[in-house]
This record gives structure tokens, sequence and C-alpha cells, in this order.
């Protein structure tokens, strides 16, 4: 993997080199950069439910979660720009802490992540393209992963394509449920789980009010899929461990359109449907009503609705046929239908909301957004998230 990776940074290198130089001769202009972009990002979410995975289906989904990122978009000079984010969570979860039959560390993680983006973009073909590079760990799982990207614009700009894709490197600590620990021997012998996703993208701007866009995804996962604490009782009321296919082929397909009733007012439409070697065909949708109040401030009023159908091998607790050779009671894997609605509150005047000079730099809070949600499963999982974000320019 090491090696793949030089690869790819030394293609990245020779190709910025290679295109800085091109575009120097042929379309040189004395341009001030853009600003540096700050995001100061934090969200705080609390869920409970009676369906926990780890104890077979039933049982306390209590869980916090606090976290926090940092998003740099920086630019190198008028063709390049490099992107960073760097984010941490820590939570806290009664379900979790059930893996052992005691009180234990399991109830509580952290997990940190970071993700850089290298864009470059050619002026003349009206085109750009990047590599990324990211990865993420908690206790008991480690992933990286290396992506690309393409994206084209019309000569009017008015139509835009993208292709990108992506490859993870997963990897876990395997632990078991306490009961299940002298089982462990005939559990599959891997760790390791890959991802490799395809996406492509068409965006239209239909006239001064419509614009629409449609994605598809292709996403094919091996490896590890399953969860090595997750209980699963039998219909005689045997425990065992939860065991799912080795591969599984995902395929999303989205629609978005935005219409711009006037300067004040926006619908936002977003539409999707999904299918998966699992069994499970989905389809979600959500509108939000943008609504701007004088030159600074814009109430969002948001909803979202989500229907699936169940993986072929989930059953609830103690439901499973003593012969089922993939199970799992993971209620994410069920039948079920969510709603999702809210308010998200943005104050962005056009000067900012604060400035000061540090290091021969003006600093300023260009926006602060705040956002609530509630989430209920015909399940019964209920959550809410808070989540505010700060959006800063130094230049």
């Amino acid at each position: 993997m090491k090696s793949f990776l030089h690869i790819m940074l030394t293609i990245s290198l020779l190709s910025w080199m290679f295109d800085a130089n091109a575009q120097s001769d042929t379309l040189f202009q004395k341009k001030k950069l853009s600003p540096t972009e700050v995001n100061f990002l934090f969200n705080y979410y609390e869920q409970d439910g009676n369906n926990s995975a780890v104890t077979g289906g039933i049982g306390t989904e209590e869980l916090s979660d606090i976290g926090g990122t940092i998003v740099v978009k920086a630019p190198v000079d008028s063709t390049h720009t490099f992107d960073f984010n760097v984010g941490a969570n820590l939570y806290t979860s009664a379900s979790t802490d059930n893996i052992n039959s005691i009180s234990s560390a399991s109830g509580k993680d952290l997990r940190g992540y970071f993700n850089m983006v290298f864009d470059t973009k050619n002026l003349a073909k009206k085109s750009n393209y990047g590599l990324s590079f990211g990865g993420s760990a908690e206790s008991d799982y480690m992933s990286i992963s290396v992506g690309a990207y393409y994206t084209q614009l019309s000569k009017d700009e008015n139509t835009e394509w993208s292709i990108a894709g992506q490859v993870f490197w997963d990897r876990w600590q395997l632990f078991f449920a306490d009961e299940l620990r002298g089982l462990s021997d005939i559990y599959p012998n891997t760790d390791k789980r890959r991802s490799l996703s395809l996406s492509g993208t068409w965006s239209q701007v239909v006239n001064k009010r419509l614009q629409i866009s449609a994605t598809t995804d292709l996403v094919w996962q091996f490896g590890m899929l399953a969860t090595p604490f997750h209980r699963v009782y039998l219909q005689d009321s045997t425990m065992t461990f939860e065991w799912l296919p080795t591969h599984r082929f995902k395929n999303p397909i989205a629609i978005r359109a935005n219409y711009f009733w006037s300067d004040f007012i926006v619908s936002r439409f977003y539409g999707r449907f999904y299918w998966d070697s699992f069994g499970i065909r989905a389809g979600t949708f959500q509108l939000e009503l943008p609504i701007k109040i004088g030159n600074a401030w814009t109430f969002t009023p948001f909803g979202r609705f989500h229907t699936q159908t169940a993986a072929n091998f989930f059953e609830p607790f103690a439901e499973h046929p003593l012969d089922a050779f993939y199970r799992t009671s993971d209620y994410d894997l069920s039948a079920f239908q969510s709603y999702k609605y809210g308010l998200s509150v943005r104050v962005a005047p056009l000067y900012g909301l604060a400035r000061h000079r540090l290091f021969k730099k003006i600093n300023m809070l260009k926006y602060l957004e705040l956002r609530y949600a509630n989430y209920h499963r015909t399940n019964g999982l209920n959550a809410f998230i808070f989540s505010m974000d700060a959006g800063f320019v130094i230049q």
C-alpha cells in the first residue's frame, strides 16, 4: 500500500508541475488570490431506543456523541487549492458497554479523522481535477482512503459533468461479546474490509430559476462486513455471533432540484432510490425551504422521509432459524420508515459579524449557522442533533 501511495503522490506532483508550466505560457494573469476559508464545526447527537444489535435486537440503544471539525480551504495560487479537515468524535454508549457482562471501557470511545484534497483548475478547458487522502481511527477500527475526481464545465458554464473514485482500506480489531469468546476460533479469519466507490454527477442550469442534478454511485465492499460483537439469538434461544456475506454491492441513484421562487425564497428537493445485494430497497425524499429575511438572516425549515425493506437475513430477537448461515438482528438492516425534521438559522452580514487584524492578516467571522433536527424511526429509535458552523476568512 505504501508503494501505491507513493505512486499516487508522484503522479499528483508531476501533473501539477506540468499543468502549472503549460498554463503559465497561455493564461498568465496577475490575480489576487482568494482568501483562505476556515470553518469550525461542532455537533451534539443523542439517541435512545430498544433494539440494540449488541444484545441481539433488544436492549438499550442509548448513545451520545460530541464532535468537532476544523476545515481549511487555502489557495496555493490562482489555479491550485489545498483543502484540509481534521476532527474528532467522543461518544458514550450504553449499548456497546454491553459487549461485556460487567461495566467496562467499551461504553466510551474516541474517533479521530482527517482528509486532505489537492485541487487543480484548468482555466482554458474549464475543468478541474484533484486527489484526496484521508484516514480515521478508533479503539477497534482503522481506515485509510485515497481518491481522485475530474470535473468538466460546458462552454457556457451551464452544464457540469464530474466523475470521482475512492478506495478505502479498513481493518478491525476483533472484539467479541464475552459469552462468545470461546467460539471466536470458528469465526472467519479476516480483520480487513475494502471498499471501492465510483460516482458520476451531471448538473444543469435549466434557466434563471431552476437548477437540477443527477448522481449515481457504484459501491463494492468485500471482507469483514459483519460486526463481531453483535449477538444473535436463534429460535431455540441459542446465542451466536452476527455473520454477513463477505461481499456487498450498493447502487444509489439521486436527483436534486433547486428552484428560486424569488430573491428571498428557494426550494431544494432531494430524492434517492437505493438498492444493494443484501436485499435492501430504499427511497429517501427531502425538502428544504430557505427563507431569507433582510440582508443577513436565512431561516431554513427542512424535512426528510426514508423508507426501506429489510435485508434478506435480518430477523428480530430469537426468530432466526436454527440453520441460518447469514444472520443479523441489527435494526439498521431491518424494514422501517424514518422521519427527520428541523430548522437551521444562518446569519451572514455583507461585511461579516466581526473582524480583527492578526499578523498583518484580516480575520473575519463571515457567518454563523445553527441547526437543530429531530429523528424518529418506526421501530422506536428516537434522536436529536444540534450543530453549529462558524465560517471565517483570512486575507
